[in-house]
């Protein structure tokens, strides 16, 4: 099971996206954090548009947390955790299960843990 502190650290790591969707991404290795991400509207990164167009979504290639998080990381990892955070006061859980691209570069990369926010919590997911 993930602590607390690693789920806590999603949600801090999302609020402090630039983007008006805040999605943050933390990569961990044995259950330790090797780096921590946010979705960036205004930035893309070939790798991510590589796999928009492998996925037929050509039009979805601002960076997204998850494939920068695995960018950002000098180790290979495990499990990945991302949180969502919305409402009006950029408080309240999202849902933020991997798109189709995302869970690409996670097949990819051979993460096969994913614990992501839901509207009521977070789920955890194998591969």
């Amino acid at each position: 099971m993930i602590s607390d502190s690693v789920l806590q650290l999603a949600i801090k790591t999302a609020k402090s996206s630039p983007s008006k969707k805040k999605i943050g991404a933390i990569l961990l290795r044995k259950n330790k954090v090797i780096v921590t991400a946010t979705n960036l509207e205004k930035k893309t990164h070939p790798i991510q548009a590589f796999l928009a167009e492998k996925v037929g979504l050509d039009e979805k290639i601002y960076l997204h947390a998850e494939v920068n998080a695995l960018i950002k990381s000098k180790e290979k990892a495990d499990t990945i955790v991302v949180a969502r955070i919305g409402g009006h006061g950029h408080d309240e859980l999202r849902m933020s299960k991997p798109c189709p691209i995302c869970q690409m570069a996670l097949e990819m990369n051979n993460v096969n843990r994913v614990i992501y926010s839901t509207n009521e919590g977070f789920l955890q997911q194998w591969r």
